[in-house]
């Protein structure tokens, strides 16, 4: 009986943690507002900026922006201090920090 709580239990703990994953980087999505910190990346990927969430502690939300859409040729990092409304847009993919990252 042990056995098999234990393991159903895992296996939930394994399905949120997937799902919460899957939810983290959101395509074609930008996130207007609350922007604390913007900066140019080296390489074209929203992994980059959602790293750079992860590693902030003042960061709640992310919008990486692509090149040659709303800041010239070079990829763009937004951090957010707040987690604004999600909006419909080719230009980018935002995330939110899962709670489990958060540090006050």
């Amino acid at each position: 009986m042990k056995k098999s709580l234990m393991l159903a239990t895992a296996g939930l703990v394994m399905a949120f943690g997937v799902q919460m994953q899957a939810q983290a980087m959101q395509w074609n999505t930008i996130r207007p507002g609350a922007t604390y910190r913007s900066f140019n990346l080296r390489v074209a990927a929203p992994e980059a900026c959602q790293r750079a969430c992860l590693n902030d502690r003042r960061c709640r939300s992310w919008t990486y922006v692509k090149p040659y859409t709303l800041y010239g040729a070079r990829p763009r990092c937004l951090l957010k201090n707040a987690v604004p409304h999600a909006r419909h847009d080719r230009c980018c993919v935002s995330g939110v920090k899962a709670w489990r990252y958060r540090r006050y």
